[in-house]
């Protein structure tokens, strides 16, 4: 239940909300052309729309899939919606998806939530899906797997706690963490209404190392 004030910053019917000790989950739903759809918002910043959430997920991890060689250790820091892990493994040859996310609440959701279960299609449940609820520039420090595929799904790094995931001390440690033929990936804001923000990631990734492909994908829920 949530309060009456805080249901009118929402454009949908809140229909679930819950307090974590990391953050505010929201769940409303509204009408989309003729046809109910869902969306998750986190601290009041929406997450998907699930009309239209295949269209980022899809350009999230197809690319940077297709990108690398091997296709058989994959990690997945944030992503506890299970969503990108759906898309992971449409691949063949995937054997394992490491998902790290801080909040339990939020892969909790994923793997029993029926709505949510309904859209990543059960990926949560699948038996190559190992989570890890714990603080990912913690777990990728202190373990020294490597994977063919790093596939980065945080918010946009709106304050200290997210901005250290898009760190150069961070990338340094995912740099370290990649096969030598592997592909990394990063959700990266909007370039068109998070400029500075866009190409200040795009910077701190090449100078770590890494050789950098930009690009976007419109979603019309944002």
């Amino acid at each position: 239940v949530t309060g009456l004030a805080a249901a009118a910053l929402f454009t949908g019917k809140v229909i679930f909300a819950e307090h974590s000790p990391y953050q505010r989950t929201v769940r409303t739903e509204r009408q989309n052309a003729g046809h109910k759809t869902f969306q998750l918002q986190l601290n009041g910043n929406l997450q998907f729309d699930t009309a239209d959430e295949y269209r980022y997920h899809e350009a999230l991890v197809h690319p940077a899939m297709q990108s690398a060689r091997h296709h058989s250790e994959i990690a997945v820091g944030g992503g506890g919606d299970g969503l990108a892990a759906r898309e992971v493994l449409r691949w063949p040859g995937v054997e394992r998806i490491t998902l790290v996310d801080l909040d339990p609440a939020m892969t909790d959701l994923g793997k029993h939530n029926p709505l949510l279960q309904a859209q990543n299609r059960g990926a949560m449940n699948d038996p190559r899906v190992e989570v890890h609820n714990s603080d990912a520039m913690v777990w990728f420090r202190d373990h020294d797997q490597r994977f063919d595929v790093i596939i980065l799904d945080f918010p946009d790094p709106t304050d200290y706690s997210l901005g250290k995931l898009y760190s150069a001390r961070f990338y340094r440690t995912i740099y370290d963490r990649l096969a030598d033929d592997g592909a990394l990936v990063v959700q990266s804001t909007s370039p068109l209404f998070a400029l500075q923000a866009y190409w200040c990631i795009d910077t701190t990734l090449r100078s770590v190392g890494f050789s950098t492909a930009p690009y976007h994908v419109f979603v019309p829920a944002f």
